[in-house]
């Protein structure tokens, strides 16, 4: 999804409104009669998205406590709220992990997404555009062949 805000200033927000609503379908909202059956059926609770800023991809850094190599930086988030008075959202990071299970500090090495507890609010005023990430990303598991 690209937005002009130009033509829009709410545009972004607008689509994270959307957009969390089909994540709350995925946890199983009580608003809806299928999100239950969805819910098993996808085993993921979580729509992946980045966000661009005029200067480029948004990108965070986080700090996992009792982990070691716990720092990273990601460009992947989760909506957990919105502020519609303050047009503002509040992302949990998306940790990039490898294959190997090791964090990806190259886009092009994700082979998943981790969630995270660490959470930061953004005006939504400060992005131009939403680009939502396949749900796969969420739900893949490593496991290590046995020899």
């Amino acid at each position: 999804m690209t937005y002009e805000t130009e033509s829009n200033p709410n545009c972004v927000y607008e689509a994270l409104q959307e957009l969390k609503k089909q994540q709350d379908q995925l946890e199983g909202s009580t608003s809806c009669c299928y999100t239950s059956l969805l819910k098993k059926l996808l085993k993921v609770d979580t729509i992946p998205f980045m966000l661009l800023t005029n200067e480029g991809p948004f990108e965070l850094g986080g700090f996992l406590y009792g982990q070691k190599n716990s720092h990273f930086h990601t460009s992947f988030f989760r909506i957990e709220k919105l502020d519609e008075d303050k047009k503002c959202v509040t992302l949990s990071l998306l940790r990039p992990i490898t294959l190997y299970g090791t964090y990806a500090k190259d886009i092009c090495d994700v082979e998943r997404l981790e969630r995270t507890k660490i959470c930061v609010t953004v005006d939504t005023e400060c992005l131009c555009a939403v680009q939502c990430l396949d749900i796969d990303l969420m739900k893949k598991v490593i496991v290590e062949p046995k020899w």
